[in-house]
Order: structure tokens, then sequence, then C-alpha cells
């Protein structure tokens, strides 16, 4: 899957990790991504499951598929042992970790900029001191939220620049921290095409203004899918488990791809063409079946199907 875009997937349950993890390294897929609250709360019932315990999992079964979280809630962790454990989990993978942060947690950011101002000067400042810690021997720190004297972490990144860091969210904070400090950004699930666009615009623009390449910063977006012959079954499938962790509130018809092959395809296109570089499709409920249709059936769709789709198509 060199050509076209990047297409990742959500770890799935707990009982599928193993055989998911092999399968989709050996399909060619981008990139597999851990949804902390999603992966916690929806499809165990608990906190107990540890991001970094499943990425060090998939780091020892798979060989080449990039490996990162989609995204994770940084506040609650020390810096010191955030910087140290993800330079540790790139070490394992030989330089496969990207690590997504966000102002706040799935469902919904919880951080929109009037109530919570501070949150986003907090994720800067992370970014910034992990970038530092990552780079430096020693790193010395004062702002609103570290203080760090003579700081340095047992593992570096094999990554040369570090690790790359996503900033998931739709605040106005977070947009502009993945345009200035990151080298991704990440849209949530929920939502359509028209409606993403802006942000895909903004973060182009505000990378433009602060002299970086705009066509570095990858643009992630989160998509629910199921694959299934009938439309309604694969709607069934799909709905019952979104509208339970979404509170009722998930738009299941407008915001996800299921149905046929092709109806999946074309709803994933719509995004491509409005500036989406990196998928992060979650197959809901998830298993090899499943992501032998997505290989088989819906890539080869997305990377010949629209404006631009190869003259070999």
């Amino acid at each position: 899957m060199t050509d076209g875009p990047k297409i990742g997937l959500i770890v799935p349950r707990f009982e599928e990790l193993p055989a998911f993890y092999q399968a989709a390294d050996r399909m060619g897929f981008d990139s597999l991504w851990v949804t902390e609250m999603l992966f916690n709360r929806a499809w165990t019932g608990s906190r107990g499951l540890d991001p970094f315990g499943v990425l060090a999992a998939a780091a020892a079964v798979t060989s080449r598929i990039r490996l990162g979280t989609a995204v994770l809630w940084p506040l609650r962790q020390p810096i010191l042992s955030l910087a140290n454990e993800t330079a540790n989990i790139d070490s394992l993978s030989r330089g496969r970790l990207s690590l997504g942060l966000s102002n706040g947690t799935w469902p919904g950011e919880g951080d929109r900029d009037a109530r919570r101002p501070k949150v986003g000067g907090r994720l800067k400042e992370t970014i910034t001191v992990l970038k530092a810690l990552w780079s430096e021997p020693e790193v010395s720190f004062k702002g609103s939220h570290f203080n760090l004297r003579s700081a340095s972490v047992d593992y570096r990144p094999v990554q040369a620049g570090g690790i790359p860091i996503f900033v998931g969210g739709v605040t106005s904070a977070s947009v502009n921290l993945a345009a200035t400090l990151a080298d991704g950004w990440v849209h949530p699930s929920g939502g359509v095409p028209e409606g993403v666009r802006p942000g895909c615009q903004i973060v182009k623009r505000l990378a433009s203004e602060a002299g970086r390449d705009p066509g570095s910063i990858e643009l992630g977006k989160i998509i629910y899918l199921s694959i299934g012959d009938n439309r309604a079954e694969a709607r069934n499938r799909i709905a019952p488990f979104l509208e339970v962790f979404y509170r009722g509130s998930y738009n299941v018809d407008s915001w996800c791809a299921f149905g046929p092959p092709a109806e999946c395809a074309a709803f994933i296109r719509r995004f491509l063409d409005i500036g989406i570089t990196t998928l992060m499709l979650c197959l809901v409920l998830p298993d090899v079946q499943q992501l032998e249709r997505l290989r088989n059936e819906v890539v080869p769709l997305l990377k010949c199907g629209g404006p631009a789709a190869k003259p070999d198509c």
C-alpha cells in the first residue's frame, strides 16, 4: 500500500489484538492507532489497558507498520514518564511510533476554549518539553505548567528528529498547535467532509504563516466503518456500539461508512478529496475477515476512485 493515501487502523478490542496486528502488518496497512478512551471504556468496560503496553505488544509481533496513539490525554501523566515511555516504545519498534495528544478525551474534547483556556497552554508546553527531552542531554524549562532543571530521560527515540507528534481536536488551540508545533492534526470521529474542510484549510494556512511547509503536516481523520453486502445489516452492526458509547448523540447515518464496499469507499473518498492524508479507520465490530474485505474490496477503490485516481486504474 505504498501508493495513494495513508490508510491506518484503529486497534480493535482486546480479544483480536494479536491476529489483527499481524494481519494488518502483512496486508500492508500504513499504521495501527490506539484510541485510549474508546479502547478502554467501550471495548473492555474499564480503564485497565495501558496504551503503551498495547503498542509494545504490537511492536513485538510486527515489523513494518507504524504504531501510534490517536489520541492520548497527557495531562494525567508526569512529563518525564511520558517522555521515557514513548522513547522506549520507539526503540522497541525500531522507530515506528507516532504520538497523538489531545487537550481532552474522546468523545468530545471537553476543553472548549471559553471553558478551560489554560489547557491549550499546557499541551503546548507538553509538546515543547517532549521535543527537548528527546533531543537534548539535559533540559531546563520554566513555564506555567512545568518547571524542569537539568532534567534528562533514560531513552532516546530512534527516529531522527524525535517522535512525530499529532494534535487531536477541533478547538482553536488544538488546530493552532498542530499547524505551528506538531507534525500532524487529527480530526475526531464525527462530522461531514464539508465540516472538516475548514480545519484542514486553517492548519495549512497557519503552518504557512509560521514559515512551515503546509504539505509536511499530516491531516488525519478517524472514521468508523462496517463492511457488509447489506447496508441495513452493516448499519445494525455499527449503530448499537456507537449509540452506547456516545450516549445517543452520534449521527451514524451521516458520520460513518457502512454497507457494500463501493458505498464505504465513496464515503471515505470524500474526506480524501477535501485534504485528509491519513485515514484512521475503526472497523466495528473488528475481525480479520473485515480487515481482508477492507484491503481487497475497499482500498483499491480509494486508490482508483475520485479526482486523485491514477491513470492505470
